[in-house]
Formats: structure tokens, sequence, C-alpha cells
């Protein structure tokens, strides 16, 4: 046989060979090419298999919120490091010894959704036991559950645990619509505990981040939770009252705008400087209402349908992107008066200046200022400025608006200035506002680099649907290389006994990169959620909220 028909015969072989590869691999299922799902897949069978609580006298569902990365156990004294720092002195905030089912939606969401892609039933059923026992059991005297910024279930006395302090629940969005469906009697307590507890003027909708019934802080992102809490119900009873609650809420913040510009405080109670002296929130406009609070908004919208939540959310939206963008330094600033200009150095209160550059020390025990340009990567869990969440409202906005058939280019120019403000600060690492406090709280951070997984998620959240929208690929890579630098710098694998008692390699995400814990306030589940979406482009999902 001569050289040309060998050639020709290898070559018939090398084609069947691929056709039959081709074959082979379109009958593979979906979720075995998924690169980022595995990562997703891997963290939740070990929350699910080891994450549990089994330390106290009664053994249950819920998911516990720090756990050592090496053993999977959730210690009973688990070292301090930044947490001090990064939950603004109050350690009582991280959950050691409990479950905070609050801080674990963003989780219990994406089992959800994990389930419903992949058709692997487990992951839902696991998310339902732990909101079933949690909406049993974890309840305060006055109905309301225990969960939020100050209150966690303590797993080892099984009781109330964190400072055991007030009922606060600010910034996420919950899952609402699990929760009605396994217990709706349960759910509608806890809203109707809300109009009781934090709405203390029924009038007006003043409310107070606190379940105090009384007047007091009345934060944007503490709002927008209840606006979403009021929207929800409205939606599944159709019950007028629930929505006439919701807007009152929403406009509490909105009726005290500056007319002119449309921004308003994050404090309105105390604006109000015969009473209050001249409180530096009660007088000017922050990210946190174009970021959680907007995003609430939106939300509140996409349940009820009530245009008024989209049109006051994109007014904020428009009116900081007018004012806050600073076109030469190509970055927006993270304070304003509320008649547009930049709140400076000045205009802040002799007490009140613990922010960079005003020549104090800073004090970590309290939310520092955003005075000038944004700070990318926070490191505080609560802090005065969202300047991501900013950003993945501008494009929820904007994919809302175009679901309305009226896209609108302000809010599509708004978040295609904060891709550029991100990009400007990539690769994710420690904040300005607070680095000198990190890296003495926690020197391994100089040499780690990297954020908190919440940072992570919301700029891979917020490239990825800002790439949808515009289908610019750039986008879309960025998104890709800010999760592999999450991946690298948080996925940590160890191998235990599964229930069985047969050995097997377990993948859960760090806190954060210089730490050796698994930690809920650290943002973890939203970071899942983000992976989750990077790898079903095609599916209509939330978004890292």
């Amino acid at each position: 046989m001569n050289r040309s028909k060998l050639l020709t015969i290898l070559f018939f072989f090398i084609v069947l060979f691929s056709l039959i590869s081709c074959s082979i691999a379109a009958k593979v299922p979906d979720s075995g090419n998924k690169r980022w799902q595995k990562y997703v897949t891997n963290c939740l069978d070990t929350m699910i298999d080891h994450g549990r609580d089994v330390y106290g006298p009664v053994k249950s569902p819920l998911f516990m919120a720090v756990l050592e990365v090496d053993t999977l156990v959730s210690p009973e004294k688990p070292e301090p490091l930044d947490s001090l720092l990064r939950l603004e002195g109050r350690i009582t905030r991280r959950g050691e010894r409990g479950s905070d089912v609050w801080m674990d939606q963003a989780m219990l969401r994406t089992m959800y959704d994990l389930s419903k892609i992949t058709g692997e039933k487990k992951y839902a059923a696991e998310a339902d036991t732990c909101l079933d026992y949690f909406m049993k059991v974890c309840v305060k005297k006055n109905g309301l559950f225990v969960w939020g910024s100050h209150l966690d279930w303590n797993c080892y006395e099984e009781t109330i645990g964190g400072d055991r302090g007030p009922h606060e629940i600010l910034i996420n969005i919950p899952i609402w619509h699990e929760m009605y469906r396994i217990n709706p009697e349960a759910v509608k307590r806890e809203v109707d505990m809300i109009w009781r507890w934090h709405v203390y003027d029924k009038e007006t909708g003043a409310h107070n981040r606190h379940d105090t019934g009384r007047s007091g802080v009345d934060f944007s992102f503490a709002g927008g939770s209840f606006v979403v809490a009021f929207s929800f119900m409205y939606s599944v009873t159709g019950e007028k009252h629930y929505m006439d609650k919701a807007k009152m809420i929403a406009n509490w913040h909105w009726r005290h705008r500056n007319r002119r510009t449309n921004l308003t405080s994050e404090n309105p109670s105390r604006d109000n400087p015969e009473k209050t002296g001249p409180y530096l929130y009660g007088r000017t406009f922050m990210t946190t209402i174009s970021g959680p609070h907007a995003a609430s908004l939106l939300r509140a919208y996409e349940i009820s349908g009530e245009k008024y939540f989209y049109d006051v959310a994109s007014s904020y939206l428009k009116a900081y992107d007018k004012y806050a963008w600073v076109e030469k330094e190509q970055t927006y600033y993270g304070m304003l008066n509320l008649d547009g200009t930049f709140t400076t150095a000045d205009d802040v209160p002799d007490n009140m200046k613990n922010y960079p550059g005003s020549g104090k020390r800073i004090d970590p025990g309290h939310s520092i200022q955003p005075i000038g340009p944004v700070d990318v990567w926070p490191t505080t869990i609560y802090p005065l400025i969202f300047p991501l969440a900013s950003a993945q409202s501008s494009i929820y906005a904007y994919e809302i608006s175009v679901k309305k058939g009226k896209p609108d280019p302000v809010l599509l120019q708004s978040a295609k200035r904060w891709a550029i403000v991100i990009e400007k600060q990539l690769p994710a690492k420690t904040g300005w506002t607070l680095k000198e406090y990190l890296e003495e709280a926690m020197p391994k951070a100089k040499e780690t680099g990297g954020t908190y997984p919440t940072n992570y998620a919301r700029a891979i959240s917020f490239y990825l649907h800002l790439y949808k929208a515009t289908k610019t690929k750039k986008y879309l890579q960025l998104a890709e290389d800010i999760a592999g630098d999450a991946v690298n710098k948080l996925y940590v694998e160890t191998v235990k006994n599964d229930p069985q008692g047969r050995p097997k390699t377990y993948g859960i995400f760090k806190g954060h990169p210089a730490k050796p814990y698994y930690e809920t306030t650290g943002g973890v589940g939203m970071l899942l959620y983000a992976l989750l979406e990077l790898d079903n482009l095609d599916k209509d999902l939330d978004g890292a909220f």
C-alpha cells in the first residue's frame, strides 16, 4: 500500500474518531462541563455533610456560621483576627458557636437554584430542612425571627445568641418565596411584626432599624428590607394594606429628598439640626441608597409589579450618576450633600472626623465616612459605602428598563462608568479605607492579597450582567478573571470521612484569603451564587444580592 493511501485511511479514521467523540461529548450532561459550578457543588456538599449544627444537646439542620477549613469543625472560640474590624467592634456579629439564617440567605438561594439547574433535588431539600427548623424554633418572644446583624442562634446552648439584642435585617434580599412555601404562617407573623416593632409612625412610614417600637436610626438599607418584605406579602395575599405599607416605607426616604437633585439622606429622621445637631448622615446622600436600598426597591418592583418602586430607585441612581461622577478622574465620589455638591472634610462635625486623610487615626468601631473617591473593596460588613452594590443596582435597573421595553441609556451609562471604576482598582485587594488596621489585625493579608467573598461576588455578578446587557466580551472576561482570583485565594480542599465513614475530598471557601475559617459573614454564600451565575449565562438568575 503506497504512502498516499495510508494517509487517506489515516485521515478517514481521524475524522471518524472525531465524529464519535463529538457524539459522546454531546450526550454528557451540561453540568459536567461547568467550570465554576463544581466549586459551588463541592462547597455545598461540604456544608451539608459537615457544616450542620451537631454541637449542642439538640442536633439541628441549621448551618454553622464559622468552620475551620482544615478540620471542618465549628470552633467554640475561633481566633478573632480581623473580626473586630470587619464587624465594627462587635464580635457578637460573627455568629461564633451559632447559626445566622439571615447571613445564609444567599447560600440557601444558591441551593434552590442549583437544584433547579441540575435536577438534583438534594440541595433544595436540605435548604428546606434548615428553613423549616429555623422558622419553628428560632423566634423571639415578640414573634420576630432570630436573625440579622445582632442575633444568631447559639447552637451550643440552644438559645438566642449574638449580643441577644435587637432584630435588625439589613442589605440582603431574602428568599421570602421559599420560606413562605414552607411555613406561610411564620412568614406572615414575621412581616406583621416588622410593621408592629420597626415602623414606629404608622402615618408616615418612619422606621427604626431596631425592633424597639420607638424612633431610632432609619438606615435606608434596613428600610429597603422592610419594603421587600411587605411587597412580597402583597404578592402572595393580594391584601392591599401590605402594598400601602411597602410604599409608605419606601416613601419615607423619598419624601425627604432634595426636590431639585433627587438626592436624599441616609437618615432622614436625624435631619433636624435643632434637635440632633449637625448630624452628618441626616443631610448627606451615600451609596447605601444607590446600592442596597435601590436594589431592594428594584426587587420589590419585580415581586409586586408596582411601578413606583422602579421609578424611585431609577431616580436615585440617575441622581447619583449626575452629581457623583467626576469625568476627569473617571470615578464616583462616595458622599454628596443633598444639593449635589461633594461632601468635604469641612462638612464633617469634629466628633465624626474618623475618615482617611482627616489627620486622626480612624476608629474602626464606627462606620467610615466615604469622603472623596469610592473605595471599591470595603473591609467592614456594614459600611456606609457600597460601590459594588451601586454598580449592581445600575445594571439591574437597566435590565428592568429593557424588559419594560424602554431601555434607559442613563442607567446603562452609569453601569459602564462603574465598570471603569472597578477595573481601575483591580485586582481585588484590601481597600485603602482601613488597610492599615486590617494588616495590623491580620498580618498574613499582606502576603495573600485578595478581599472578602462578598466583594468578589458582587464584582463578578456585576460584570456578567453587564456582559449580558451589552454582549461586550471584555466584561465577561473580567468576570472570569475575578472569579479565578477568588477561587485561587479562597478555595481549599481537605480529606474527611463522609457521613457513611468513607474518606472524601471536600472543598470549601474561606471568609478571607488570610483566614483559616469559612465564615458566613464573609459572604461565601454570595460568592457561590455569583459562580453559579457565571456558568449559567443562559438562565435568568437573580444576581448576587
